[in-house]
């Protein structure tokens, strides 16, 4: 396997488009990290900006052929080169390292020395694509002249560059001729998003949107920059000629042209282009090519990697924290039904108050508004609301009870211990959350909720108001918080087939880290 290879598919676009399926699922078993893709006609002739007929039939097999990428090289970063690198800085600083040129050009030489002149790398390796069994024919079309402009402005998140945004980006490099602007969100527009805690860091976005760019055309000038709005640069930087939209952000194109008329500027041509579609999403994911999707895909998995566990003939010990509604015990469930012992400090607590009569009384004189059952417990859930409101509550609770909780979950870990078993998952209680529980975790799981699922839940189940529920919400740990120290993260809202595969995900790392200790 190659960890970097170049695909230089030469000959009429629209024929080689019609092959690009086979090509890629070839290449895809000889590559393992990035495929560049060279789209080049002519390699005597090599692409160029101003024949607006070339950049119409590239613009219609970019996202076909990143369209195809998205199924046949799921695990390879495909990148489709467009501009010319000739003389370009990348040459000079030799960025470009590949370790085989594949291609169905017959002629090595001319292979060699386009690959040299174009990206300073002289590569003996070259490899031939078996073009025999590969029956295509020319596409019928209608090309047209591909109008460009001097500044082009794009915006979007961009959370983990995937095929979807490449095509993006891919077309706005093509309509400019001399600067791309390319707005990142960040901030508060971002909570909209699903799993936004998840978002990787703005530096890194740009980062990847900066270097994904400037390896595709070197010949562009790049002004990539934080935006926390739908306008950004666009209505202070009157030079933008054409804004590059999808169907979700058109609506945002327009109002950007209302505020440059208020403001005396010329307005932009929106230049509107369709999304990928996600060919595998279930019921739950988006129809399109989407980084929400990925966020999904990262529940159940390692975000962090835990430390080795040093616990000779010690079960794996998992903390499996989240606040009352937000699924934990639920997803605890999934795990028990795989065999994995849950403890649960509810039910330790739960079980304790109803054996213990003197616990009880002290529990009442402290909170006396709370009335027992009819057996005779507390009232489980009107103890935790108050606990939840009142840190000092909490911490006196704590204190009257933390030491039974721990005694009753060590013995029950020592019997664990005994018969030998690999993993328990300890599912935290929102009464004892932040508390030493006297075993030493290898590692934390986390269920988190969206703040206006949670709202509503708490509305709903507690009957209180929204503006209760938003004040209970503020007393607990964010999500943000839960995310920065879990190792694995889930989120329960959607099917129970999706909790499930997050289940399933986490079950799978679970086994590997036993296999390996």
């Amino acid at each position: 396997m190659y960890q970097t290879a170049l695909l230089i598919l030469s000959g009429p676009i629209r024929i080689v488009i019609e092959s690009i399926g086979q090509y890629l699922s070839w290449t895809n078993e000889k590559v393992a990290h990035r495929l560049y893709v060279k789209l080049e006609p002519e390699l005597c002739k090599p692409f160029s900006k101003s024949d607006t007929i070339s950049l119409s039939r590239l613009s219609a097999a970019v996202p076909v052929l990143y369209d195809k990428a998205s199924f046949l090289c799921k695990n390879v970063d495909v990148r489709v080169l467009l501009g010319n690198n000739e003389h370009s800085n990348l040459i000079r600083d030799k960025k470009f390292n590949f370790d085989a040129i594949i291609t169905n050009n017959d002629n090595h030489k001319d292979i060699n020395n386009y690959v040299e002149r174009n990206f300073g790398d002289s590569c003996n390796n070259v490899i031939k694509l078996d073009c025999k069994n590969i029956h295509c024919e020319e596409l019928a079309s209608n090309f047209y002249e591909f109008k460009t402009f001097k500044t082009v402005c794009i915006g979007g998140t961009f959370d983990r560059l995937h095929n979807g945004h490449k095509v993006l980006l891919s077309e706005a490099v093509l309509k400019a001729s001399e600067e791309l602007v390319v707005g990142v969100s960040v901030g508060d527009c971002l909570k909209r998003k699903t799993l936004w805690e998840l978002i990787e860091p703005i530096e890194k976005r740009i980062e990847e949107v900066t270097n994904f760019l400037c390896e595709i055309d070197p010949s562009l000038r790049y002004e990539v920059v934080p935006i926390t709005d739908i306008y950004g640069p666009t209505i202070t930087k009157p030079s933008i000629e054409c804004l590059v939209v999808t169907p979700e952000t058109k609506i945002g194109g327009e109002k950007v042209n209302i505020e440059r008329k208020k403001k005396g500027m010329p307005e932009t041509e929106l230049h509107l282009i369709s999304l990928i579609e996600d060919k595998d999403h279930t019921q739950d994911e988006e129809e399109k090519l989407s980084s929400s999707t990925i966020r999904m895909h990262l529940l159940g998995k390692p975000l962090k990697m835990s430390k080795p566990s040093c616990k000779p003939n010690k079960p794996y010990s998992i903390l499996l924290q989240g606040h009352p509604l937000f699924g934990k015990s639920f997803i605890a469930s999934r795990f028990q039904v795989s065999s994995i012992p849950v403890l649960s400090c509810d039910e330790i607590f739960y079980a304790i108050l109803k054996k213990d009569d003197n616990l009880k009384q002290q529990i009442l004189k402290e909170f006396p508004s709370l009335c027992c059952c009819d057996d005779g417990t507390i009232e489980y859930e009107k103890l935790l609301v108050e606990c939840l409101k009142s840190k000092e509550k909490k911490n006196w609770l704590a204190q009257l009870v933390l030491i039974k909780i721990k005694s009753a979950l060590k013995q029950v870990f020592d019997i664990y211990s005994k018969e030998g078993t690999q993993a328990i998952i300890i599912n935290d209680s929102s009464f004892f959350e932040g508390c030493n529980l006297g075993i030493e975790m290898d590692e934390i799981w986390a269920a988190i909720l969206p703040i206006p699922q949670c709202t509503k839940l708490i509305e709903e189940h507690y009957k209180f108001t929204e503006e209760e529920a938003v004040e209970l919400i503020n007393s607990m740990p964010s999500n943000e918080q839960y995310v920065a120290a879990a190792n694995i993260l889930f989120c329960n809202i959607w099917s129970l087939d999706t909790t499930q595969n997050q289940v399933n995900r986490a079950y799978s790392y679970l086994k590997s880290i036993q296999t390996s200790t």
